[in-house]
């Protein structure tokens, strides 16, 4: 099921359910359609009730949408291209970046970093850092590239979503806990970021207002028994610039998320992959050429989830 957080008129939010086929998308209203079918969803009208409800409010929900497809009501639908997409969960409690985490991205970072007086890059465990949740913004949103950085990046990853409170989870049952998937584009301030890991550490340089696109929806993990197999896309301006298959991902989600899960990890917190190859900071002979600029339109899609868009300014 490829389900989201839509906007209500009244300020609050929805749950929206994508049915269609691709370029052509309706948006079902959940609970304008359960009203019809029974008179009220049997969960709360949000997000977080549907993950915390587990299995039973994932098959209620399909319960609704089989019914209403049947029907084919247009007044419970909006075309996708007309609805206002939320972040796909309401402001996780954590949400964890791999870093270098796709090989040929680490071989093509290894060899700038190398040529920077870094010793080494070593891989005995997950590397990563943290997306604040404030940064975080839906499909669809204009993100103001900031005054103090001209090397403004793109990269395009797969998103986990914890469904359920865990600690030290070991990795061949960690995927049992995941939600969905969803996609994440990792924008960053190269600048600031070169500056800060010449100090061991990243955290500015990620975490500009608005830049943590995420979303359109969540794909549910039952359509998605192995994430390896996603393919992630990323275009500037309709241009490809990184395309590659998770198979390339070091860890993988199974081991991403029994490591970070020594923290505890909740309900609603996000587990991101790591970018493949082909961002702007490694481009030659002139990556100015490939740094977002006011005015690009960038699309991160993950095949089998969608395509989440942003707009530079």
């Amino acid at each position: 099921m490829k389900i989201g957080r839509i906007a209500s008129p009244n300020g609050g939010e929805r749950l929206g359910v994508v049915t269609g086929k691709a370029g052509a998308e309706i948006v079902l209203d959940l609970e304008a359609a359960a009203k019809a079918k029974q008179g009220s969803l049997p969960f709360r009208n949000t997000m977080e009730a549907l993950i915390e409800g587990d299995k039973r409010s994932l098959s209620d929900a399909q319960s609704v949408l089989d019914w209403a497809v049947s029907r084919g009501d247009p007044a419970w639908t909006t075309a996708e291209r007309d609805t206002q997409w939320l972040i796909p969960v309401k402001a996780p409690g954590a949400m964890i970046c791999a870093g270098r985490n796709f090989g040929r991205h680490k071989d093509e970072s290894l060899g700038y970093w190398t040529k920077q007086g870094t010793t080494g890059i070593h891989f005995d465990f997950p590397c990563g850092f943290i997306q604040l949740p404030q940064t975080l913004v839906p499909h669809r949103t204009t993100v103001k590239r900031p005054p103090d950085v001209l090397e403004f990046d793109y990269e395009v990853e797969v998103a986990a979503v914890i469904a359920k409170p865990i600690e030290r989870v070991d990795a061949k049952n960690a995927l049992a806990n995941v939600f969905g998937y969803t996609v994440f584009n990792d924008l960053s301030a190269r600048e600031w970021q070169k500056k800060e890991m010449r100090n061991q550490m990243i955290m500015l340089g990620k975490n500009f207002p608005g830049f943590g696109p995420l979303g359109p929806w969540i794909v549910t993990a039952d359509e998605i028994p192995d994430p390896s197999k996603l393919v992630v896309d990323l275009k500037v301006n309709g241009r490809t610039l990184q395309h590659e298959s998770c198979s390339d991902m070091i860890f993988g989600f199974p081991e991403l998320i029994s490591f970070w899960s020594k923290t505890g990890l909740a309900a609603g917190d996000v587990i991101a992959s790591g970018t493949p190859e082909g961002v702007a900071l490694h481009r030659k002979p002139d990556p100015f050429e490939f740094y977002l600029k006011p005015g690009d339109v960038v699309h991160a899609a993950v095949e089998g989830i969608g395509v989440l868009e942003t707009r530079i300014a």
